[in-house]
């Protein structure tokens, strides 16, 4: 007996699921395996094709995000100058933020629970 949870909108059978994606995992394989293997790493064949012309360093072929949206950030300035500031990079800092979030959410949860 397989065990189904019903929500109203879907439906979750683990072995369903499970059969789904090894027929999946099986024509992926099937599609993978009519590749050519003529393919060899490493020579012209896998060199970025740019109409013939001479193919740039990778930095002069990147395009920088603050010239592409120099307007959008210039405009928006007062909005990152104080958004970047409790940005400090150290996770410790993000798991507190997400801890305190979520023990917000549990509590207004909570109270919404008992008003009802």
């Amino acid at each position: 007996m397989t065990s189904i949870i019903e929500s109203g909108y879907e439906f979750w059978n683990p072995i369903i699921w499970l059969i789904a994606f090894v027929v999946v995992m099986v024509i992926v394989y099937f599609f993978r395996r009519q590749g050519q293997e003529k393919y060899k790493k490493g020579e012209a064949q896998a060199q970025i094709f740019l109409c013939g012309e001479e193919v740039p360093e990778a930095e002069q072929r990147q395009v920088r995000g603050g010239n592409a949206y120099w307007g959008f950030f210039e405009t928006l300035k007062e909005y990152y100058g104080g958004i970047i500031r409790p940005h400090t990079g150290i996770v410790n800092d993000y798991v507190i933020w997400f801890i305190a979030v979520m023990a917000v959410s549990a509590v207004v949860l909570f109270i919404v629970e008992l008003a009802k």
